[in-house]
């Protein structure tokens, strides 16, 4: 399954992203999220990388077909790519996300077309396993 944020969108609300747990890459984000939820073998493509507006760059990679972890260099790749996967969101269903301050787990299985979860992940457990904030976009 291929990744949610080359075509979706986010905007961040809430507490102070300072506030929430950052990670120094996207393989130690992964392992976090794996302990918690246990992330499928297969569904792990090779890590992408992508430059973002202004030469920042975000890399992802999926822990199941339809959960995405994403991990970016700065504050505006950030909210680029949240604010690409929100807009993914709206009548065919909501984008549920476990938000950390460099980092963030984003659940298309509502709006990713001809998206089959293997199974459900419960996002706002892994939030607050991670320390992290839970939201919806609808």
């Amino acid at each position: 399954m291929a990744a949610l944020w080359p075509v979706g969108a986010l905007s961040g609300c809430g507490e102070d992203p300072d506030e929430l747990p950052a990670f120094d890459s996207l393989q130690a984000t992964y392992q976090a999220v794996d302990e918690v939820v246990d992330c499928s073998d297969d569904a792990r493509e090779p890590a992408g990388k992508r430059t973002i507006s202004g030469g920042s760059t975000g890399e992802s990679v999926m822990c199941t077909s339809t959960v995405e972890v994403l991990w970016l260099d700065d504050d505006e790749a950030r909210q680029d790519v949240y604010d690409l996967l929100t807009d993914t969101a709206g009548d065919g269903g909501s984008v549920y996300f476990a938000e950390g301050r460099n980092w963030f787990v984003a659940d298309g299985a509502e709006v990713m077309v001809g998206a089959v979860p293997e199974r459900s992940i419960d996002m706002e457990q892994l939030a607050d396993a991670l320390g992290a904030r839970y939201t919806v976009e609808r």
